[in-house]
């Protein structure tokens, strides 16, 4: 279930750059399935594609769990290795693209030379070279931390619960004060670092309180016995999670104003796991599919690391060249696949001692 949830994700992930930011692709053209409400369908399926990062947050936690279940511990060291193992990936495709953008597109602003710049975006302290790399430090951070949480579930689940969604509702505070330490820029990046984690932390508890008490066990006895097991149900579901998060939360938003804009964000804890679970049941047994979304999990962590490089940065004419969108979303996964598989290639070839485990 883990690897087709990560194949849903990357899907979304790629609509999601692919389509949601009409200023960031203006130079280039595709023709829309079909216009709704004035809107390209796919820019409607991009923007909920967003929902890509509580997937991927809430199956870490989900994953990092099932490890500390099967072994019966998980220690910082076990931590540390998970991070560097992740790095050594981070910094084979950092050196591959990077070097490309300051030697080829060293006359625009995000490719310009800059030795600081260069080594905190080595580190992932922050994301210039690509900003669609601001998941890196979140993913690296919550690891770091896990061995914490998962001592505090064991002991307290309770207390777990109050104390991630009093940290979902701090982060707006230190995504705001940061500005206070303009001198100090490793402390604003660090309180920036904590900010977002804050944000995204629910989702990945989330995944771990799933795990746990085997939620998705639950979920599916209670479709079969209510005899809901039925791929429209699932599909159903899925309709459900797109209106609430891009229409209901939206109405929350126009509402009460801008006060709370970005709050439709947080209910996406709920939402993944039951996108996860609709998608996987409504899949299931179609043999086609399910080897379809098994290959794009199989290579969806260098799919993220790589993919918006070729959407926005280097080869965007590239991209857009098969115009109709359905087709461009086929050719990006052709390309990033085939560097995936050249990428694992090469760490063969070197014989680097990567870990046989796999972002969870």
């Amino acid at each position: 279930m883990t690897v087709i949830s990560k194949g849903l994700a990357i899907l979304l992930m790629v609509c999601h750059h692919l389509f949601a930011f009409p200023n960031r692709i203006s130079a280039v053209d595709y023709k829309p399935i079909m216009i709704v409400n004035s809107l390209p369908f796919e820019q409607l399926i991009g923007t909920f594609g967003k929902l890509c990062v509580a997937i991927f947050l809430f199956l870490s936690g989900f994953g990092l769990y099932k490890s500390f279940e099967a072994k019966g511990i998980f220690t910082l060291q076990q931590g540390i290795k998970r991070i560097f193992n992740f790095y050594k990936l981070y910094w084979i495709v950092f050196f591959i693209f990077i070097p490309i953008g300051l030697i080829f597109f060293n006359d625009t602003i995000r490719y310009t030379w800059n030795t600081k710049q260069f080594i905190y975006n080595l580190f992932a302290l922050i994301h210039t070279y690509s900003a669609e790399w601001w998941f890196i430090p979140v993913y690296i951070e919550l690891i770091f931390v896990f061995p914490l949480i998962i001592r505090l579930v064991e002991k307290n689940p309770v207390v777990v619960c109050y104390l991630s969604f009093i940290g979902l509702f701090l982060s707006a505070f230190f995504l705001h004060i940061d500005d206070i330490f303009s001198k100090y820029e490793l402390i604003q990046i660090l309180i920036n670092h904590l900010g977002t984690d804050l944000i995204w932390q629910v989702m990945f508890v989330t995944g771990i309180f799933f795990a746990k008490y085997s939620l998705f066990g639950s979920m599916e006895r209670f479709f079969l016995k209510a005899h809901l097991n039925y791929r429209i149900i699932f599909l159903s579901l899925l309709v459900f999670c797109y209106y609430i998060r891009q229409y209901a939360l939206k109405f929350v938003i126009d509402t009460r104003g801008t006060e709370i804009e970005g709050i439709y964000n947080y209910a996406d804890f709920l939402l993944a796991p039951i996108a996860i679970f609709s998608f996987v049941k409504l899949i299931q047994n179609i043999t086609i599919l399910e080897r379809l979304f098994l290959l794009l999990g199989k290579h969806s962590t260098i799919i993220w690391l790589t993919h918006t490089f070729f959407i926005y940065y280097y080869f965007q004419d590239i991209i857009y060249a098969p115009y109709y969108s359905v087709l461009i979303v086929i050719w990006v996964f052709v390309i990033t696949i085939l560097v995936s598989i050249g990428i694992n290639l090469l760490i063969n070839l070197l014989h680097l001692p990567f870990s046989k485990s796999k972002p969870k």
